[in-house]
């Protein structure tokens, strides 16, 4: 009899280990929803957090709970998070940013996807418009993301690895993951962007994404954005940027952006967001972020993020003509009442902002 309890006693705690371990598993697999939605979202939409507030997440055992308690558009928005996660992106930080919004009242995060060699672009950014982010009153950061050097450096890659880490130790702006650092890895690049917003400066109103050609004239781009954000009618979460509509991919072996159906059946991409400048607010960050664990990845970025990702989270595109991906006239004229141009050398981009910020230029 005594045998037989003792067998009795351990089969029923074996249960409820067993038990255990299934609940902390479904657990740590919504995790990061759970805490988007709870603490991002919700922070972000008082009339949401009004009628779905943390104690009802935390009351209610399912994800379809959760939604049934939300508004019928949030639900709509949302059910996406349901769907499983096929893009991970676990790939490891190799150097993190000094930089950082912890308690911190921040408005724009700057973030430029950048050649890991590329020291001289992340110079001349420091010295122009990316030093918007030395004035504290701001209320900015720059960060530059980078992948993992690629393997065909050979023996000058731990001679390239160390100029980074110093550069990093000096100006502690640089973010490098261990994906190789390509330009056919431009996609895992831009969600490396997302994913660190989504983590370490979730509360930031906006997020500018920008190439390291590109001139932006950044109190322009910041009024812009509260300007549209100001009107009532305008979503919380969006992208806004120069369109491309009813785009075609393209059949041609020889295109540079040649993609065959394999790759992408369709006929006409998303309307999506011209990759070299776009902004969005934080929200649409986090919201393309969690729409790009479950997303397949594909390898055009912008096509990629701003038009699958946005697509599949609900999140808003707006064509501005302040944004272009043509070249401006290099002088500070051209960017009095613009946001952006494309494709400048080092030395265009010194010239274009010491003009513009000269107080006596005249146009």
């Amino acid at each position: 009899m005594q045998s037989e309890w003792k067998s009795l006693t351990t089969s029923r705690w074996m249960k409820i280990a067993l038990g255990a371990v299934f609940v902390l598993g479904n657990a740590v697999l919504y995790f990061n929803s759970r805490h988007f939605i709870t603490e991002i979202l919700l922070s972000h939409s008082p009339m949401l957090s009004a009628n779905f507030t943390k104690d009802n997440f935390t009351h209610h055992s399912s994800l379809d709970k959760m939604f049934y308690q939300s508004s019928s558009v949030f639900t709509t928005e949302m059910a996406f998070l349901r769907e499983p996660v096929v893009n991970p992106h676990d790939f490891k930080y190799l150097i993190q940013p000094k930089v950082t919004c912890a308690n911190e009242d921040v408005i724009l995060v700057m973030c430029v996807p950048i050649a890991y060699n590329n020291y001289e672009g992340r110079s001349v950014i420091r010295k122009t418009w990316g030093s918007y982010a030395y004035n504290m009153s701001n209320k900015a950061r720059l960060v530059f993301f980078i992948g993992n050097i690629p393997p065909e450096s050979g023996k000058s890659a731990a001679f390239t690895q160390r100029n980074i880490s110093a550069e990093s130790l000096q100006y502690g702006d640089i973010l490098q993951e261990d994906y190789v650092d390509s330009y056919r890895n431009l996609s895992l690049k831009s969600v490396s962007i997302l994913k660190w917003v989504h983590l370490f400066c979730s509360f930031t109103k906006f997020v500018l994404k920008v190439d390291d050609d590109i001139y932006i004239n950044i109190p322009f781009l910041v009024n812009v954005l509260h300007e549209y954000s100001s009107h009532k009618s305008s979503p919380k979460s969006y992208v806004i940027g120069s369109l491309q509509v009813n785009a075609h991919p393209k059949r041609d072996s020889n295109s540079k952006w040649y993609t065959p159906t394999s790759m992408f059946p369709g006929n006409t991409y998303p309307n999506y967001a011209i990759g070299p400048a776009y902004a969005m607010t934080g929200i649409a960050a986090s919201l393309l972020y969690e729409a790009s664990l479950r997303v397949p990845t594909f390898w055009l970025e912008d096509i990629y993020i701003t038009g699958l990702c946005a697509k599949t989270a609900s999140v808003k595109l707006y064509e501005s003509g302040y944004f272009t991906f043509e070249k401006r006239a290099v002088s500070g004229c051209s960017f009095k009442s613009n946001i952006s141009g494309h494709q400048y050398k080092h030395q265009e981009i010194l010239q274009i902002h010491k003009q513009l910020n000269d107080p006596n230029l005249k146009c």
